[in-house]
């Protein structure tokens, strides 16, 4: 058996290059590292994760209002908990459609918040928060 220790990047596609990277640095606060033709390589925190332009990038999800059922394929990247009414309340102010999802609990990592968007090629991004203190 080989022991992989973790991921170096993930890679999300998206149709736009340059719509997609500007989503992720101006929406949700991902730093460019550095960009080709094909790909934006980003960071968020102290993760990697590259935006590849595919050219034929189809949606992993069904179409329609942001809800669980259509959220299943996606990416969760982390918000510092006292920051995600903040995050709900600029999304808001911005016209960006998301699902705040906290309600229904989260069974896998239990004491988080956490909701859905989706970025302009239809990927869905949860947003949840670190663990919440009791």
């Amino acid at each position: 058996m080989i022991q992989t220790k973790g991921f170096l990047h993930i890679t999300i596609g998206v149709a736009d290059l340059d719509r997609a990277t500007d989503f992720y640095q101006n929406i949700l606060g991902c730093e460019l590292v550095r960009q080709n033709s094909i790909m934006s390589f980003m960071k968020t925190g102290d993760d990697f994760f590259v935006l590849t332009k595919t050219g034929t990038h189809v949606a992993p999800n069904p179409e329609g209002p942001i809800a669980l059922e259509n959220t299943l394929f996606h990416h969760a990247m982390i918000v510092a908990a006292d920051q995600f009414d903040a995050a709900v309340e600029w999304l808001d102010a911005h016209g960006i459609e998301h699902f705040d999802c906290t309600a229904n609990g989260h069974t896998t990592f239990p004491g988080r918040r956490h909701m859905y968007v989706k970025d302009l090629d239809g990927n869905s991004v949860e947003l949840a928060t670190e663990v919440i203190p009791a």
